[in-house]
């Protein structure tokens, strides 16, 4: 494999074009595309990078170094166009209009929220383009309203019984005080999930609405009392999560910890806490390892939450592969007519990767990780 560039990402936008294939390409995986063809086109990322988020630059990172490893390997020369993207709506709304006018682009990875996705998602349905989100995962997204969305992660449908099963089954709670952000269809959906089991099995539980990066949590200390032994966290922001964390520890309370997948991440560096994600640990697994001492030769540090982007942008651009191997160029629509039967055997993450009807992610589970001083220890 060719040496992908070392250029970090924050060095500017600039640095995301993506790279021609090498001078010797491995064997291609999937269709053969004809010499006189040339593979390419653009495959915008909607994610957060050069701020200082807890998830800041992680996905872009992670899909620049699946765009120029599957460059690498099929000797095409497909390229990434960056769209700082996080959890602000409007934010989404300006780079979806930008995204849509640019014809060059083929396909999109993400967006990054569940927020985002609803609001930009009829856009991108207009415009024929496919969206492959690495992180939305509100349930309703696939409920049919969003026709070319499609996700690599399980939904909220699962996580959020999985989690209420988790505290009833291992916690033994006397009562749950469950944590959400106002407004923000990812906390809300999980909470639900959340709290939907809880009632089923007669657990007593109490729900807490707090704003996005808000500063002083003393309304979520006091409803820590003799009686709550478990704090349930479906937060979007790992930060928000940390000052819910440090205020109760600075009034001497120490529930269990129980997150969501979007504190799958070493801000959220909370030793005993339990947090859930869509997708193992990929420097658990062998593919992973070589991805990922790929990605710290160039980006420096590992980030467990962005294997999931990796993914994505394979997705996409398996699609795209595909759509030129069947007349010899890639178009959205092309793309779009691809994205069904799109099959990848093995990923890094150590699953393969098909999609049901609905755009979910077949087989889709949800694993429940312990925080040590180490890493991240598997519970089940």
């Amino acid at each position: 494999m060719r040496r992908l560039l070392a250029v970090a990402l924050l060095a500017g936008a600039a640095t995301l074009a993506g790279c021609g294939a090498g001078d010797e390409a491995s064997e291609a995986v999937g269709p053969v595309v004809a010499d006189p063809y040339v593979c390419d086109g653009s495959v915008a990322v909607m994610a957060p990078y050069g701020g200082f988020g807890a998830t800041d630059s992680v996905q872009m990172n992670w899909s620049r170094v699946a765009l120029d490893t599957f460059n690498d390997e099929h000797g095409t020369s497909f390229t990434l166009a960056p769209f700082n993207v996080d959890f602000d709506i409007e934010d989404g709304a300006e780079a979806a209009e930008r995204i849509v006018a640019d014809q060059d682009i083929i396909g999109v990875v993400g967006p990054k929220t569940s927020g985002v996705t609803r609001e930009v998602g009829p856009r991108f349905d207009g415009a024929g383009l496919v969206y492959v989100s690495p992180s939305a995962t509100n349930a309703t997204l696939t409920d049919g309203g969003l026709r070319n969305f499609y996700r690599v992660v399980a939904s909220d449908a699962l996580q959020g019984p999985r989690l209420g099963g988790f505290i009833a089954d291992e916690l033994q709670p006397t009562k749950v005080l469950v944590v959400t952000n106002q407004g923000e269809p990812y906390s809300e959906g999980l909470a639900l999930g959340i709290t939907d089991v809880l009632a089923e099995r007669g657990v007593p539980y109490e729900v807490v609405v707090t704003a996005l990066n808000q500063d002083e949590y003393s309304g979520v200390v006091t409803r820590i009392d003799e009686s709550v032994n478990v704090l349930a966290l479906p937060l979007l922001d790992p930060l928000d999560a940390k000052r819910v964390v440090g205020a109760l520890a600075a009034a001497g309370k120490y529930p269990a910890i129980v997150a969501g997948d979007s504190l799958f991440v070493s801000a959220f560096d909370v030793p005993g806490a339990y947090v859930s994600t869509y997708a193992p640990d990929a420097s658990r697994l062998p593919r992973g390892r070589d991805i990922i001492r790929l990605y710290e030769s160039i980006f420096g540090s590992f980030e467990a939450y962005g294997g999931p982007a990796y993914v994505a942008m394979e997705v996409v651009l398996t699609a795209a592969y595909a759509a030129c191997a069947e007349d010899g160029t890639v178009t959205r629509r092309g793309v779009l007519t691809a994205m069904p039967d799109v099959r990848i055997e093995e990923t890094i993450l150590g699953t393969p990767v098909a999609f049901t009807p609905a755009h979910e992610l077949e087989g889709a589970t949800i694993n429940v990780y312990r925080v040590t001083t180490r890493g991240y220890e598997l519970i089940g």
